[in-house]
């Protein structure tokens, strides 16, 4: 059984090039619009088993934890996954902690996929000290840092980078938005958990999670937990997820992205249906390929789901 997850309750567009760094060439039948690949800006993690290692990113040491199926071919997929805010004090190990919450070391093997989880920083806000993702926009270090992990796997493993795709939960969410606009390129879906974007927090200047029109097609599914979905808390709530998916919701219908809507009433938390539905999706996309939830049947995923106008 799944490990329902809450984070903040118990730890808490114009295109790019999908490089940061000079393409080098790769195979003839690369697909057209697919980003190239290109050398990463530092050194590579240890791919070559399930673990977690370090790398170098913009010279900055990172952590990135990795899961390998038992067997990698050229039609393994990779999926990145970007953790939510956690608390460094009760859980110091922010990946590994999802891995084994959401029983990624399982969905690499079922679903064929390399799962990559890269570590964030920390920082400290509201006299807490967390880890986040840089969802301001700050520096591009984190930005390049999922650039560097699209080059190292494919230079380890060769997988297939149509069936890359983007997934997060929480602050990880929030950040996939930001990756989601700038290597739309990149990934064949998007999947957010209490994600969303352009959130005005009043004690900071610009948005939160800021988003603009992805390059290339990205089908979407969107989570959000209704009105407990919130951060910190229902009594200070400094960031409402639900009305940020709202946001992200009308952005990527409007531009004309298949984006599916899903909800709970569960709060700030991935619950079964929700990640069962997650995995679905994540498993049915290919880069370049129309959505097989484009004509509105979204029947294999949860009731709670319906195409967005």
């Amino acid at each position: 059984m799944i490990l329902l997850l809450a984070c903040t309750g118990t730890d808490l567009p114009a295109a790019d090039t999908g490089s940061t760094t000079d393409s080098t060439p790769v195979e003839d039948a690369w697909p057209s619009g697919l980003a190239e690949i290109g050398a990463p800006t530092g050194t590579c993690p240890d791919l070559a088993a399930s673990g977690t290692s370090t790398m170098e990113s913009s010279g900055e040491e990172r952590t990135v934890s990795v899961v390998i199926p038992d067997e990698v071919t050229s039609d393994t997929g990779v999926v990145l996954f970007l953790h939510g805010l956690m608390d460094p004090g009760s859980t110091p190990n922010p990946t590994e902690y999802m891995i084994d919450g959401l029983g990624l070391d399982d969905l690499a093997n079922d679903m064929d996929v390399i799962v990559l989880v890269p570590e964030s920083g920390t920082r400290t806000e509201f006299n807490m000290s967390f880890f986040l993702w840089d969802v301001e926009g700050n520096t591009d270090a984190d930005m390049v840092l999922m650039d560097d992990l699209r080059n190292c796997v494919y230079e380890a493993h060769q997988p297939d980078m149509t069936r890359m795709s983007l997934t997060g939960f929480s602050g990880g969410a929030l950040f996939a938005t930001m990756v989601a606009s700038t290597y739309g390129d990149s990934y064949a879906s998007l999947v957010e958990m209490s994600g969303g974007a352009d959130i005005e927090v009043a004690i900071l200047d610009g948005l939160v999670a800021e988003y603009s029109t992805p390059a290339y097609v990205m089908p979407a599914l969107l989570w959000s937990g209704g009105s407990a979905d919130v951060w910190p808390n229902e009594s200070f709530p400094i960031v409402d997820f639900a009305a940020a998916t709202d946001n992200l919701e009308a952005n990527l219908a409007g531009d004309g992205h298949t984006t599916v809507r899903c909800g709970h009433d569960s709060g700030h938390t991935v619950t079964n249906p929700e990640w069962r539905s997650a995995v679905e999706f994540l498993g049915a996309h290919r880069f370049g390929e129309a959505s097989p939830y484009a004509g509105g049947d979204v029947s294999s995923l949860d009731s709670s789901c319906s195409l967005s106008d």
